[in-house]
């Protein structure tokens, strides 16, 4: 039964499929009349004539409604149905339109395609209309050309690959030679209404475009003008067919003859106003190739095909004055457009994170704006500007400025994002050292965060700039004539498409190659892990740790009394819901060493940060000399912010050490040392070289004066941070657990260096779980837990003596 079942669904399926296949053939046949019609001819889409056309050449063609219309899509359509075919048109643009035939994407052009001896040698022509050029000259202006040599050293716009732009260039150019004139400068447009939009802007003088064409703009345009009165450079007009397809050729003009017999064709051209074509001008437009067409469309056979590859006029291109010019154009646009933008964006993306809340919504909305448009569109508007702002005629009437003006808007706001990415992956310990330094926030982002951010961001920088070198063939649209232009000048002539942009093609890779290695060399050249260097020939100097242990030890401690230099009253911060310190009071003294323990999370760290407020307090004051740290009296006696500069002024007093070194790793060793001293202008550069070697011969790291940071143990790093603080010569050093990050190898060195700066009266705070050191070289020592003092006093007081019983439970762990 299942098996029954089964084959009478099979039986259902074939016959299903049986029906939809002949639906589907009989869809597909053509009528009788459709048959005998196109019998033989070699069609795109069999049943129709597809025909490539420029949509955007009123009165030619153009679309209105959606639909295509104006003389080549009427005079298609009839032709098509003389055929008995349907009419599909594909918009192509003018300079694609030979080769679109060629490849075999559509049947016929008709699109005003003028016949010349260069086209007559690919296509095959049926010359159906006669016409010529008109000048256009605004309203407005008291230039008025009547003729060719009326141009000569004027700027005039015309439609790209259009045959009058190599009248222009040649034949119109010579005239002007020989009259002693200079030559006209041609700018080429996609297409007329551009061309006209360049014209009222001031860009060019004069514009340049077929009669038919002319008259149609200048009705639109009032304040436009026909100025020559005589058409220039008369051509005929012909549809153009592939010259493999002769059977096709004769076809059509087999059905413009029947047009022609029946007075449709007569019809059409009266209601355009064109003319018939003139025999003798279309023999003298086909040169060569006039006997030949004449026989394929009478019946003959085809052409003899061309090469599929011309090797001798591929290599030819790499000798090519105009290409190597337009690899020129190229490079210096590509260049000067990568650096304009990357030290722009820099500035946008340093903007972006700026506390100014305006600032960073208007380039906000900068790079939101400009990264949404696409850069043609605001090629063509900077390029036209002028016709809404004349002023701006002067700055950028030049193709090339235009073009750099436009490429640096667009991609000022793409490389200011990828500094912005360099900026944020620059650590917060880097910002927090500049400014423990008394640095100003200017300097921090030039000397330490903007070349560290820079190093970062260089491969997505070399990544943009092989993109603008290929943007740069967008700015053709404004009739640059860079490297794409110059190559659509030379298919547009001889139709070697294949071999021309073959060849435009291994010119951008040569330039890519090139940039690509001098860009791994700038990365090279600018990363420090690659360098090298030695020691310096002096002897390492410093005492033995327990030496100097020993020695600390042995000195006399001093009295909690005396001068004071830090002073913490009823000092509050929290963080969110968490108390991070709660009333705390504190005294520094002059010369003094300050030992802060406790067990992790008691308040520590954010107690010594607020001694140079790199973090701000809730409540209470911390002084140095009296002075308030961070804040200011107001007017009215509140207590309130102080100027970022003030601060830095402070901080300049009250030097700091981190627990995690924070060198900053682009700068050698003396530079990280001499960097605060030298820019804050406290030492000329000589002073401060010299005062770094004294100190880093003090901290035992003078031999290593010219490393790097990456070449450095833990311990070397912190000695070398310790002079860093040191060279700022102030009043107190803050230490946040200086040996925390350390190996167990490298405290001692650390603790060597500190047991020194006690030993010789340097006033120091230090946060500390090394207990030796706080009870063998501190003079006095604070407890904290729970963001509380719980109790301070000399080292056998706290270690020994102190009678809070949290202190007491903390001292047997650590000592057990």
């Amino acid at each position: 039964m299942k098996k029954a079942r089964r084959t009478r669904w099979v039986i259902a399926l074939w016959v299903a499929l049986l029906a939809v296949l002949t639906t589907l053939a009989g869809c597909s046949t053509a009528t009788p009349d459709d048959a005998a019609s196109t019998k033989g001819l070699p069609l795109v889409q069999p049943g129709e004539l597809t025909i490539g056309s420029d949509l955007t050449y009123p009165p030619y063609a153009y679309l209105k409604n959606g639909n295509p219309a104006g003389f080549d899509p009427e005079l298609a359509t009839a032709l098509a149905g003389e055929l008995g075919l349907r009419p599909n048109f594909k918009d192509t643009r003018f300079e694609q339109l030979i080769n679109g035939v060629k490849a075999n994407q559509f049947d016929i052009i008709a699109s005003a395609l003028y016949v010349t001896e260069e086209r007559a040698a690919v296509v095959t022509f049926v010359p159906y209309f006669t016409t010529g050029n008109s000048l256009i000259v605004p309203k407005s202006g008291t230039f008025l050309p009547k003729q060719v040599l009326d141009l000569c050293g004027q700027r005039v716009a015309a439609i790209k690959g259009g045959d009058v732009v190599k009248q222009l260039r040649t034949v119109g150019s010579q005239q002007c030679t020989k009259a002693g004139r200079d030559k006209i400068d041609v700018r080429e447009f996609t297409t007329d209404p551009e061309a006209s939009s360049a014209l009222k802007a001031g860009q060019v003088e004069a514009q340049i475009t077929d009669g038919a064409v002319a008259k149609g703009l200048v009705d639109q345009t009032p304040s436009l003008q026909i100025s020559s009165t005589e058409l220039l450079y008369p051509v005929p007009v012909g549809i153009g067919i592939n010259s493999q397809k002769p059977a096709l050729a004769k076809a059509v003009n087999d059905a413009l003859t029947r047009l022609k017999k029946s007075g449709a064709y007569d019809q059409l051209l009266q209601k355009y106003n064109l003319g018939q074509t003139d025999p003798a001008l279309v023999k003298v437009a086909l040169g060569q190739h006039a006997q030949a067409q004449a026989a394929e469309l009478s019946g003959g056979t085809a052409q003899a095909s061309d090469a599929i590859f011309d090797v001798g006029y591929f290599f030819s291109l790499f000798h090519n004055t105009d290409l190597w010019k337009a690899a020129g154009v190229v490079v210096v646009l590509s260049v000067l457009v990568w650096v304009i933008s990357t030290v722009l964006g820099l500035f946008v993306a340093l903007g972006k994170q700026s506390g100014n809340r305006v600032l960073r919504k208007v380039l906000g909305v900068y790079v939101w704006f400009f990264r949404s448009l696409p850069l043609l569109v605001l090629l063509i508007f900077v390029y036209n500007a002028p016709q809404a702002i004349p002023a701006l005629r002067v700055l950028i009437s030049n193709p090339f400025v235009a073009g750099l003006v436009a490429m640096v808007l667009s991609e000022t706001a793409y490389i200011a994002e990828i500094h912005r990415g360099g900026l944020l992956s620059v650590g917060k310990d880097q910002r927090e050292a500049g400014r423990a330094l008394g640095l100003r926030q200017g300097s921090i982002s030039r000397s330490i965060v903007v070349p560290q951010a820079f190093r970062i961001s260089l491969p997505s920088l070399g990544n943009e700039f092989v993109t603008i070198l290929k943007l740069t063939s967008l700015v053709s649209a404004i009739s640059l004539a860079e490297l794409l232009l110059v190559g659509q000048r030379l298919y547009t002539q001889n139709f070697k498409v294949l071999e021309t942009l073959s060849a435009v093609a291994i010119y951008y890779v040569a330039l890519v190659t090139v940039f690509d290695y001098l860009h791994r060399s700038l990365e090279r050249r600018l990363d420090v892990g690659r360098r090298t260097t030695s020691l310096v020939a002096d002897p390492e100097s410093g005492l033995d740790a327990e030496a100097a242990v020993a020695v600390a030890a042995a000195r006399q401690r001093r009295e909690h009394a005396g001068e004071v230099v830090l002073k913490v009253d009823d000092l509050s911060k929290s963080f969110g819901d968490n108390t991070v310190l709660n009333g705390v009071d504190l005294t520094v003294h002059k010369g003094e060493v300050v030992a802060i323990i406790g067990p992790s999370g008691s308040g520590k760290t954010t107690l010594i940060r607020t001694m140079n407020h790199l973090e701000t307090v809730d409540g209470g004051r911390v002084e140095l000399d009296g002075e308030l740290i961070g804040y200011r009296l107001g007017p009215d006696g509140k207590i309130l912010e102080s100027s970022d500069n003030a601060v830095a002024a402070q901080r300049q007093r009250v030097g700091m050490v981190f627990q995690r070194f924070n060198l900053f790793p682009h700068m050698s060793v003396i530079d990280n040392v001499t960097l605060a001293p030298s820019r804050l202008g406290l030492m000329n550069r000589a002073e401060a070289e010299a005062e770094a070697r004294r100190l880093l011969d003090r901290v035992g790291m003078g031999q290593h004066r010219n490393r790097y940071p990456h070449q450095l143990s833990g311990g070397q790093q912190q000695r070398v941070a310790i002079a860093r603080a040191m060279a700022m010569q102030p009043e107190v050093i803050l230490f946040d657990e200086p040996t925390s990050a350390l190996d167990p190898e490298l405290v001692g060195e650390v603790l060597q260096v500190m047991t020194k700066m006690a030993v010789e009266g340097v006033t120091m705070v230090v946060v500390t779980h090394e207990m030796r050191f706080a009870r063998e070289v501190a003079d006095w020592i604070v407890f904290m837990d729970g963001g509380r003092i719980i109790d301070q006093g000399p080292p056998e007081h706290v270690f020994e003596g102190s009678a809070e019983s949290r202190v007491q439970a903390f001292m047997a762990k650590v000592s057990g």
